[in-house]
């Protein structure tokens, strides 16, 4: 049922992602480690449709560049725990949501046996981090793989970003992927038939016969198609070569009273579409065909969403078509008679498995048996790469980035963790110990060179020497001494925040694995490493 809060939210977003969707961000715990800009843009974006609560996790206090590009802290704030103040500023924008901080670095918390800490992970929908050293990446990846909790790692420097989503499996069960329509019609299940069979075109007056729907025209051509081929409709499935799909029209058109009848024309557009196998999509064949789809889990794909038959369930739904109001909703009821019947014999079988493998039956909720069929062949499941073992021996496979525009972003920043590593801070960023008149200009240029050094090296490792990373570019990352510009952590956090949505709801399908953000040409690079 839609709550209090759900209600208040606007229309847009609830079209985004329905009443269910809502349900889930409503009751979502997210905690981020991290309080700079980007972690400041990607809160926002989570905290104004309505997450349940945040934990901001960070010792920094703010400083002058966080005045000058952190809109969630005022020159008033100097000194202050910069944790502290963004949460403030954040809980202004929903005062449905809460917020908390801890006022303590990362490392530390990981570090931690306390309840109080440990519970920040494992008691979370979903963990942003922000513009933290590898070394605490690594440690937060690992944590959030072996407890499965969704992780967001999020870096800029100047006009670059880059956003890794980490978990080991995440299924989508609304991917509100665009799908052909199952309507069944080479495979018409006997209410389906019957109610064409009701319908006699040669009786009907043109007015009535302007209003029948193509779902009924098409049934008609094809039954008259199948006895020319001594075939029966709706005992077994048809399959027809593409080639016949052209008869079909042509038995479309010949039954039209002129060229021009807006529903047979319908009906000719739609054979092609409709008159093919009943196939199940390709991923949720693999959903199918997967191992680990024999064993009932928590992880929302619990069991075969097939029926008995070998078809998925139908969803009960229908296209727009020319129709008079009473034709159609006749023809809706009997696809949504037919989904409840799908829907009742998935139920049973669900049942079955549990009873089988010793589970209660509310393992498994009437609710999303019903979410099951309605999205049936747009179910997706994903598996990642863990990032505490890239960040140890490199990339698991460098085939879907070698010849990326995003491979020389990638190693870049790796190259800088590196950097950071060697150096305590990153290529181009003045250390707080250093020396009042050190050369800026020169300092840049020669961590330009080693930057481009470590990178190049990175690349021979990971087998992929025939690429060399451009001057300009790993001058320019090191021109940026690793700060976070607020136009470009704006454009980020909009990403992070967006996938964290996905993840979280588990609707639309998220990026797997890495995002590349390039504010300089405005472009967003997505592959896999």
């Amino acid at each position: 049922m839609p709550t209090s809060r759900s209600r208040s939210r606007g229309l847009p977003q609830r079209k985004l992602w329905h009443e269910s969707g809502q349900a889930a961000l409503e009751t979502a715990r997210v905690c981020v480690f991290g309080s700079s800009a980007l972690a400041s843009e990607s809160l926002k974006n989570l905290v104004l449709p309505g997450i349940g609560e945040f934990t901001v996790v960070d010792d920094a206090v703010v400083g002058e560049q966080d005045t000058l590009t952190n809109f969630f802290v005022q020159p008033s704030d100097m000194g202050k725990p910069r944790a502290k103040c963004i949460v403030s500023g954040l809980s202004e924008l929903n005062p449905d949501v809460r917020g908390a901080s801890v006022i303590r670095t990362p490392a530390e918390v990981l570090a931690s046996c306390e309840p109080s800490d440990t519970e920040l992970v494992s008691r979370a929908s979903l963990v942003i981090a922000c513009g933290l050293p590898e070394a605490v990446v690594h440690d937060l990846g690992l944590r959030c793989w072996q407890q499965g909790t969704p992780l967001l790692v999020a870096t800029a420097a100047g006009f670059m970003a880059s956003v890794r989503t980490v978990v080991s499996e995440h299924a989508v069960v609304e991917s509100h992927a665009e799908i052909k329509q199952d309507l069944r019609l080479t495979a018409p299940f006997p209410a389906l038939l019957s109610f064409a069979n009701t319908i006699d075109l040669s009786t009907l007056d043109p007015t009535d016969l302007g209003h029948v729907p193509f779902v009924v025209i098409i049934i008609k051509a094809l039954q008259k198609w199948a006895a020319d081929k001594n075939l029966a409709l709706g005992v077994d499935p048809i399959e027809i070569p593409f080639r016949q799909l052209a008869d079909i029209r042509n038995i479309v058109i010949g039954m039209a009273p002129c060229s021009d009848e807006e529903n047979f024309v319908e009906a000719s557009k739609n054979v092609n579409a409709n008159c093919s196998a009943c196939e199940i999509p390709f991923e949720v064949t693999q959903i199918l065909s997967d191992p680990a789809a024999a064993e009932p889990k928590s992880n929302g794909m619990a069991d075969d969403p097939a029926d008995l038959k070998g078809m998925l369930p139908l969803s009960g739904t229908i296209p727009d078509m020319k129709a008079d109001t009473k034709g159609y909703i006749a023809l809706q009821r009997v696809y949504k008679q037919r989904a409840d019947e799908d829907k009742a014999e998935l139920a049973k079988h669900i049942r079955d498995v549990l009873q089988a493998v010793n589970l209660p039956e509310c393992f498994i909720t009437q609710g999303e048996v019903d979410t099951y069929c309605k999205n049936a062949r747009r179910l997706r499941l994903l598996r990642f790469t863990p990032l505490h073992t890239e960040i140890k021996s490199g990339p698991a496979s460098t085939e879907g980035i070698a010849y990326s525009e995003a491979l020389f972003h990638y190693v870049l920043f790796r190259g800088s963790a590196a950097f950071y590593a060697a150096h305590a801070r990153y290529p181009g960023a003045v250390s707080s110990n250093s020396n009042a008149d050190i050369d800026i200009a020169e300092l840049v240029h020669s961590d330009a060179m080693e930057l481009e050094t470590i990178s190049n090296g990175l690349l021979a490792l990971w087998g992929v020497a025939d690429q060399a990373v451009p001057k300009g570019l790993s001058a320019e990352f090191a021109r940026s001494g690793h700060d976070e510009l607020h136009n470009v952590a704006s454009m980020a956090g909009g990403v992070i925040a967006q996938e964290a949505i996905k993840l979280i709801t588990h609707q639309y399908v998220p990026a797997n694995n890495l995002c590349i953000i390039d504010g300089a040409s405005g472009k967003i690079h997505v592959t896999k490493v």
